[in-house]
C-alpha cells in the first residue's frame, strides 16, 4: 500500500512540472507532506529533481516590519543585522559587528555585495563578517556542523565567536581564539594519525623479475601503517573464524598480530607470498603464522611456497657441509638415488630414511677427507672395514648398511669404478624379544586421565601397533558397527584388527571428547592435538605426542609392543595366528615363536 501511495504522488510530483521543464522543482515536494524527502532521493537518483535555488538569506528580525513613522518593532529587534546572531537585546547590530565596521571604516573599506551570501555588507577581501566566521567554523569540521545549502547560526555576546580583522589569504579565514587552537589540534591529530603503506601491493602490477625476500627486520612497530578497508575486513574476517572454531582471543592474538602487519604494510588485494609470513614469524618471536598460514589459504590469498620435507632439508643441508666438494656432490646424488630422483626410476625411501642414512656416512667421510682422500673412488675395502672395526652392535650395522646404499647408488650412477662395500659383510647379533614383568604392565591405563592417552596405550599393549600407524590413523578406518579397525600398509595389504568391548568403549570416550571439543574439526585423521584439530591442512600428529606420552607411562612404546606378542606367542606357539593378529610377516613370526618356545627348534608350523 505505501508503494502504491508513493508512486501515485510520483505521478502526480512529475504532472506538476512546467511544460518547458524536464526536471520537478524542489519547492513542488513540499505539498507532499512526508512523502516529499524519499519522493525526492528518488527523484535524484533518476535525474529528475532540479538542484534547489541559489543562497536565500532571511533578513534579521531588526529589518522586518515597521510601525507608522519608520520605528521598528521593538518586539522584532534581537537579531543582529550582519552575522544574524541571537542576543535577545534591542541592538540591530551586534557589538562584534559593531566593532568590525568601525575596523572596517578606519581601512577605508565600504558596503559591498558579499562574494559567498551575495549580501551587501562591510567586507574585507570580499566577505563579511558572518561568512568569515562559518569559514573558520567549517574549515576544519571536527563538530559536523557544516550543512547542506544552509549555514549554522549562533548566539551573540557573550557566546559569539571572536574573530580577527586582520588580512585574509585566498580561500581562507584569519583565526583566533578557539578556530585557532581548533586547527592546531586537527594538524597534530592529522600528523600522528597513521598513514597507508607506501609498500601496498596493486593486483594489476605485473612481476617483472623474482624479488628477493623482504627483510622485516627493518620493520617500525612503533607507528603500523593505516589498514585499508580491505585489509582490516579480512582481520575482522579472522578473528570471526578463529572465534568460530573455538578459540578464546588471548589465545591467538600473536597471529592477529601478524595479519594485521602483514595486510597493512602489502594489503589485502593480492596474494601473500607465504614465505613473507614465515620471515615476519622467524624475525619477532610475539607472533605466531602457522594459523594466519591456514586462514590465507582458505580463502585463496596465500601465494603457498613449494612444499618441502623437513627431513629432506636437513640432508641436504648436511650435504652442503661436507668440506670436499667431491664429497658433497656424491652425498648429494645419494640423495637423489634414495628420493627416487636419479638417472634410472627407483623406489623412493621415506625422507627419515634418507636422513639417516647421510647422517650415519657424514663423520665417516670426514675422516676419510682429513687422512688425504679427494675422492670416492679413492675408496677402498680396507677403509670401509678400518671405519667399521671400532664400532659395535647398532652403530656398526647402521653405518655398515649405510655405506652399502651409498656405494651401490654411486656405482649406479657411474661416479665410481668398483663398490668397494659390496664383498664387506657384518657379524652382529640379534636380540631375542622378552616380555616384560607383569608388576610393570599391571594398572597401566590407570595412570592416564586423557581418552585419547587410554586409548592409545591400549592399541599399542592390546593390538601391538606401531607408533607410526598410530600417526597416520585416519577417522574413515573405524567402522565401530562391526568393530573393525583398518591398518594401511604402504607396498602391502591393508591389516583388518578387531576390537574387543573394552577398547570400543575407549573409542567411544575418545569420539565424545573430540567432538565436544572441536566439533567442526575437518583434520581426517582419527587422533588430533589442540593444534592440528583446528588446522585446516589437516595434518597428523608429530611422532613426538607419543613419544612423549609413553615416556610418562614409563614404558618405551616397542617394549610394550613386543611384550604383547611375545605374550602371545607363548599361548599359541603358531606363527600363522601371530601373522594374522598382529600383520607380522613369517620371518618375524617364527622369531618370536621360538623366542617363547626355544624347545622347537624345528619347523614351528609342522607338528
Amino acid at each position: 500500500m505505501w508503494i502504491w501511495r508513493l508512486e501515485g504522488f510520483a505521478r502526480l510530483a512529475l504532472a506538476a512540472r512546467d511544460p518547458d521543464q524536464h526536471q520537478v522543482a524542489t519547492e513542488a515536494l513540499k505539498d507532499l507532506l512526508y512523502n516529499g524527502p524519499i519522493l525526492g532521493q528518488a527523484l535524484d537518483r533518476a535525474g529528475l529533481l532540479a538542484p534547489p535555488p541559489p543562497r536565500r538569506v532571511i533578513p534579521p528580525r531588526g529589518t522586518g516590519p515597521t510601525r507608522q513613522g519608520g520605528q521598528r518593532d521593538p518586539e522584532l529587534r534581537g537579531q543582529c543585522t550582519h552575522c544574524l546572531a541571537w542576543a535577545n537585546d534591542r541592538r540591530v547590530m551586534c557589538v562584534a559587528c559593531t566593532s568590525w565596521c568601525h575596523e572596517i571604516r578606519k581601512r577605508g573599506g565600504t558596503d559591498a555585495e558579499c562574494d559567498r551570501c551575495h549580501r551587501t555588507l562591510m567586507l574585507r577581501d570580499g566577505i563579511c563578517r558572518m561568512c568569515r566566521i562559518v569559514i573558520a567554523e567549517t574549515e576544519v569540521d571536527t563538530a559536523q556542523i557544516a550543512m547542506k545549502n544552509g549555514d549554522q547560526l549562533w548566539f551573540a555576546h557573550p557566546h559569539a565567536a571572536g574573530l580577527a580583522v586582520g588580512r585574509l589569504l585566498p580561500g581562507t579565514a584569519a583565526l583566533q581564539g578557539r578556530f585557532a587552537l581548533k586547527r592546531r589540534r586537527t594538524r597534530a591529530r592529522a600528523a600522528s594519525a597513521p598513514r597507508p603503506s607506501e609498500h601496498l601491493l596493486d593486483p594489476a602490477q605485473l612481476e617483472l623479475f623474482p624479488a628477493p625476500p623482504r627483510d622485516w627486520s627493518r620493520l617500525d612497530t612503533t607507528r603500523p601503517p593505516a589498514p585499508t578497508s580491505a585489509a582490516a575486513a579480512l582481520v575482522a574476517d579472522f578473528t570471526s573464524y578463529m572465534r568460530g572454531r573455538g578459540w578464546s582471543t588471548h589465545s591467538f592474538n600473536g597471529s592477529t598480530r601478524t595479519l594485521r602487519i602483514v595486510t597493512g604494510h602489502l594489503g589485502a588485494d593480492v596474494p601473500i607470498q607465504e614465505r613473507d609470513i614465515r620471515a615476519l614469524v622467524s624475525t619477532y618471536p610475539n607472533l605466531h603464522g602457522a594459523r594466519v598460514i591456514n586462514y590465507l589459504r582458505l580463502r585463496g590469498l596465500l601465494d603457498a611456497r613449494p612444499p618441502s620435507d623437513p627431513c629432506t632439508a636437513r640432508a641436504r643441508h648436511h650435504a652442503t657441509a661436507v668440506t670436499h666438494p667431491a664429497f658433497s656432490t656424491a652425498v648429494h646424488t645419494f640423495i637423489d638415488v634414495l628420493l627416487g630422483q636419479g638417472s634410472t626410476s627407483s623406489r623412493a625411501r621415506s625422507p627419515k630414511t634418507v636422513e639417516n642414512y647421510v647422517v650415519a656416512i657424514l663423520d665417516t667421510l670426514e675422516a676419510w677427507i682429513a687422512d688425504g682422500l679427494t675422492d670416492p673412488r679413492e675408496v677402498t675395502k680396507n677403509h670401509i672395514e678400518d671405519a667399521l672395526d671400532p664400532l659395535r652392535g647398532d652403530k656398526a650395522r647402521r653405518l655398515h648398511t649405510a655405506l652399502r646404499s651409498f656405494f651401490r647408488a654411486l656405482k649406479r650412477e657411474r661416479l665410481v669404478f668398483r663398490d668397494p662395500a659390496r664383498a664387506i659383510s657384518l657379524t652382529s647379533t640379534r636380540s631375542v624379544p622378552t616380555a616384560l614383568p607383569s608388576d610393570r604392565i599391571a594398572g597401566l591405563l590407570d595412570h592416564l586421565d586423557d581418552p585419547r592417552d587410554r586409548l592409545m596405550v591400549a592399541l599399542v599393549a592390546i593390538y601391538a601397533l606401531l607408533p607410526g600407524q598410530l600417526v597416520h590413523l585416519r577417522r574413515s578406518d573405524l567402522d565401530r558397527s562391526r568393530g573393525r579397525l583398518r591398518l594401511r600398509r604402504a607396498g602391502r595389504l591393508d591389516h583388518v584388527i578387531y576390537l574387543d568391548a573394552f577398547t570400543l568403549r575407549l573409542v567411544t570416550a575418545w569420539e565424545l571428547q573430540r567432538h565436544r571439543r572441536w566439533p567442526d574439526s575437518s583434520n581426517p585423521h582419527f587422533f588430533v592435538t589442540r593444534n592440528t584439530a583446528v588446522d585446516d591442512s589437516g595434518p597428523s600428529i608429530s611422532a613426538g605426542v607419543i613419544q612423549h606420552l609413553f615416556q610418562r607411562v614409563g614404558l618405551p612404546a616397542g617394549r610394550l609392543r613386543v611384550d604383547r606378542i611375545v605374550d602371545e606367542a607363548r599361548h599359541s606357539a603358531d606363527p600363522v595366528r601371530l601373522m594374522e593378529l598382529f600383520g607380522l610377516s613369517n620371518l618375524s613370526a617364527t622369531r618370536y615363536v621360538l623366542s617363547a618356545h626355544p624347545d622347537k627348534k624345528h619347523d614351528p608350523i609342522t607338528p
